[in-house]
């Protein structure tokens, strides 16, 4: 275990905010959360749970404990003639763990790729991109109880997992912490290729089907994601700010007749799901920057909020706010943030 005072988050979330929490804690095994416990001034504060900050947006000090979690081992705890269960520390890396997955020739994994975030984070925010989800592979989430130190595990179906949402991130917000999680992973003869998103499936059209390995869906995401998407090492930015919209048949008809084509993804019931860059781009925001010049929108990618130069927290809620009001203005369509902002 590891305690640090007054300590800068700076390079500890991707939008690159300069606040200080009052301590930043990294814990590893159960028992580091009853010793903190005992210090009295340490557990009079609340607690926060944080992984790399990939979806935080900081618009202040932290008058709080912020808990990290460090566990990052791997190791099989079962496997059959077709699959394999790993279990991993939540402190590991998400890309690093990913491309352990295809190293190994495993599927499930490769199209979430470049995700930035921490392996404890997926199933909190149920992370997903080009066709898949963590929740597809996710079959326990082991955590620790952030008041007494207890171990609870939960099965898939305790997770009430959702677009970006799970229970983690509402009923335990911030007294779970989230310690190993067990993924099913299809070995390199019982898996296929997940070519669901379109572009994907054309970046990939040169090769038959059945030729492909979860290496070539890797390569080829980890390509689409590095020429589309600002890297947050340059340009500070928390991935999609917004999560994608979603309208009745009978209003995506009156969008359509109002505005043309749209591009959609229709669900299981019958709702359509339209892309929130699309209508940040309709709107005329991509590449455009707040007054001062040190926030804007990715030149990228439309859904990119982009800290430029030295923003606060504020100018990036702000120029946030400013989007969001003339969607809603233009389109009807009220954008909620993914971005957790923590005002």
């Amino acid at each position: 275990m590891r305690i640090q005072a007054n300590y800068s988050l700076k390079n500890r979330n991707t939008f690159h905010i300069d606040v200080k929490a009052h301590y930043f804690v990294e814990i590893e095994k159960q028992s580091d959360i009853t010793t903190l416990r005992s210090d009295l001034k340490i557990a009079a504060l609340p607690w926060m749970i944080m992984g790399c900050g990939s979806n935080l947006l900081f618009t202040h000090d932290l008058d709080k404990v912020v808990v990290t979690c460090r566990f990052k081992k791997i190791k099989i705890v079962k496997e059959d003639a077709d699959n394999v269960w790993l279990s991993v520390g939540a402190g590991l890396d998400w890309h690093t763990f990913v491309e352990h997955t295809v190293d190994q020739g495993y599927w499930g994994l490769e199209n979430l790729a470049l995700i930035p975030g921490t392996v404890g984070a997926a199933p909190v925010q149920n992370i997903g991109a080009y066709g898949a989800e963590a929740e597809d592979t996710i079959t326990r989430v082991q955590t620790l109880n952030l008041f007494n130190g207890e171990r609870r595990e939960f099965r898939h179906s305790d997770c009430q997992f959702g677009y970006r949402q799970s229970i983690f991130k509402t009923e335990y917000e911030n007294s779970l912490l989230v310690h190993r999680v067990t993924f099913r992973l299809r070995k390199a003869h019982a898996g296929q290729p997940n070519l669901y998103y379109e572009p994907l499936k054309e970046a990939l059209s040169d090769k038959e089907k059945g030729e492909l390995t979860s290496r070539d869906i890797f390569d080829a995401v980890v390509k689409i994601r590095q020429n589309r998407i600002p890297d947050p090492h340059i340009y500070g930015n928390a991935g999609s700010f917004f999560k994608n919209p979603i309208v009745s048949e009978e209003y995506f008809q009156e969008l359509v007749e109002k505005h043309g084509d749209i591009p959609y993804h229709k669900t299981l019931d019958n709702q359509y799901k339209i892309p929130a860059a699309w209508l940040i781009e309709k709107a005329g925001w991509k590449g455009k920057r707040c007054v001062n010049k040190k926030a804007g929108v990715s030149e990228k990618h439309a859904l990119f909020l982009v800290n430029y130069g030295d923003a606060k927290g504020e100018d990036i809620v702000m120029l946030s706010q400013h989007i969001r009001e003339d969607i809603d203005h233009k389109f009807g369509i009220h954008l909620e943030c993914e971005v957790i902002i923590l005002k």
